[in-house]
């Protein structure tokens, strides 16, 4: 289940700032989930299980995008009716993210063929690019990075891909260009990050979120026709 939320439409948030929305994001639903907080929701202790994700939604994957982050969505595993509620009712009236010193309001929104709708995520596709870069599971050289890119696709339940393509830009209209400084979260040994662009031997249903970081919106794909 993915719940979209959406900035006011007369703010704009640079793509770049996908990251720090997600990071904010998850810091928010912890204030606002009761204690004690499931780990599924805050990320301590569920290593190896399903868990919430916190994703910046931008505006990428058409013609038109602009890349900003048009708003948030909330990635709940399926079947965990639980989460669904308790992160629903920490949301429902809407919330404020404190984003470069300022208090932006979102509220829940939903605009069907766009990034803010939750099926945008869920379609079907055999091409798929990031719209986030993808912070890999582990160090590997340059020679094991599609491998590596390949097993991550494996560790979310998606088939290995036919064909992995890799590269410091994005490969999709809008994709954010993140520095290492703009990810989610700063690692002792930073591990390497890039744009994918993946294609598998039959069609998989979104959504499709790879590496590290992608419980913070790192990694996040969208079909490419």
């Amino acid at each position: 289940m993915i719940a979209t939320f959406a900035f006011p439409q007369h703010i704009s948030v640079r793509g770049r700032m996908a990251g720090a929305v997600a990071v904010c994001l998850r810091k928010t639903v912890m204030s606002r989930v009761a204690d004690p907080i499931p780990p599924e929701i805050s990320g301590h202790g569920a290593d190896g299980k399903p868990h919430v994700a916190y994703l910046p939604l931008i505006d990428a994957g058409h013609s038109d995008a602009t890349g900003d982050v048009l708003g948030v969505g909330v990635l709940v595993p399926e079947d965990r009716a639980d989460l669904t509620e308790a992160v629903g009712s920490a949301l429902a009236a809407g919330f404020q993210l404190r984003l470069s010193g300022a208090h932006l309001r979102l509220r829940r929104r939903s605009v069907v063929g766009t990034p803010l709708d939750a099926q945008w995520w869920l379609r079907r596709s055999r091409r798929w690019a990031s719209v986030t870069p993808m912070v890999l599971d582990r160090f590997s050289g340059r020679s094991e990075e599609e491998a590596e890119i390949g097993r991550a696709c494996l560790r979310a339940g998606l088939p290995e891909p036919t064909s992995v393509t890799a590269g410091r830009d994005p490969m999709l209209r809008g994709g954010a260009f993140l520095g290492r400084r703009d990810l989610a979260r700063q690692e002792k040994g930073p591990r390497p990050f890039m744009h994918v662009l993946l294609e598998f031997p039959t069609p998989v249903h979104g959504p499709v979120l790879l590496g590290a970081q992608r419980y913070l919106g790192m990694g996040l794909c969208a079909p490419r026709p």
